[in-house]
C-alpha cells in the first residue's frame, strides 16, 4: 500500500513537471518569439483584440488610459497568483536568511579586521565560506523558481502588450491629457524609444500590484 502510494505520488510529480515545462517552453515561445518570428505581434495583436477590442471600444477610444489601468488591475491580479502558487517561498526565504548572514558576517569581518583581531578574522572567513557554500548549493533552483513564474506571466502577459501596441498604432484619436506631464501622443517616446502608454501602464501597474500582493499574503521583497 505504501509502495502504491508512493508511485502515484511520483507519477503525479512527473506529470507535474512535465506540464510546468510545457508551460515554461511556451512562455519562452512567446517571449522570444516577437524578437524572431515576422508577424507575430500583429498575430497576437489581431487575435486578442476578440477580447480586448469589445473592452476599449466600451471604455472609449478617448479614454484609453483607462482601459491601460484596468489592463494594469488585470495583470497585477494574475501576476500575484502566479508568484504566488508557483514559486517555493520556503526557498526563497532561506535564500534572503542567507542573504542576511552574509551581510552581518561581512559586517563582523571589517570590525575585526580593524581591531586586527585574526584569530576571529579567521573564525568569520570561514564560517562566511560555509554559508556562501550552502547558497551556492541551491543557487540553481532559486534561478529555476525566479524564471517560473515569469514564464507563465509572459504566456498571457506579452500577448496584451502586442495587443496594446497594435491598438495604438491604429488609434486616430491624438493626444490624450495624462497626468502631471499634459497631452501626448500615447505612441510618441518618452525615453530609450518606450512610447508613453508603457509609462502609463508602469505608473498604474505598480502601485495596483503592491496592494494585490499585500492583500493575497505576499510578503514585500520576497
Amino acid at each position: 500500500m505504501v509502495k502504491k502510494d508512493k508511485a502515484v505520488q511520483r507519477k503525479k510529480e512527473q506529470v507535474k513537471k512535465l506540464v510546468e515545462g510545457a508551460a515554461m517552453g511556451l512562455g519562452f515561445f512567446v517571449l522570444f518569439g516577437i524578437m524572431i518570428i515576422p508577424g507575430l505581434r500583429e498575430g497576437m495583436g489581431t487575435a486578442l483584440d476578440v477580447v480586448l477590442g469589445p473592452l476599449a471600444a466600451f471604455v472609449g477610444p478617448d479614454n484609453f488610459l483607462i482601459t491601460i489601468i484596468i489592463l494594469a488591475v488585470i495583470t497585477g491580479i494574475y501576476t500575484s497568483v502566479i508568484q504566488k502558487y508557483t514559486m517555493n517561498w520556503e526557498l526563497m526565504a532561506k535564500s534572503k536568511e542567507y542573504q542576511k548572514q552574509i551581510r552581518e558576517l561581512q559586517k563582523e569581518l571589517m570590525e575585526a579586521k580593524k581591531e586586527d583581531n585574526k584569530h576571529k578574522i579567521k573564525k568569520l572567513e570561514k564560517k562566511r565560506a560555509e554559508v556562501m557554500r550552502k547558497q551556492t548549493q541551491f543557487s540553481g533552483e532559486m534561478f529555476r523558481q525566479q524564471m517560473k513564474p515569469m514564464a507563465y506571466i509572459g504566456i498571457i502577459t506579452i500577448p496584451i502588450f502586442m495587443w496594446i501596441w497594435e491598438y495604438v498604432g491604429m488609434y486616430s484619436g491624438g493626444a490624450v491629457i495624462f497626468p502631471l506631464i499634459g497631452a501626448k501622443d500615447l505612441s510618441d517616446s518618452f525615453i530609450f524609444s518606450f512610447p508613453y502608454w508603457v509609462l502609463w501602464y508602469m505608473i498604474c501597474s505598480i502601485p495596483i500590484t503592491q496592494l494585490i500582493r499585500k492583500a493575497i499574503g505576499i510578503k514585500s521583497g520576497m
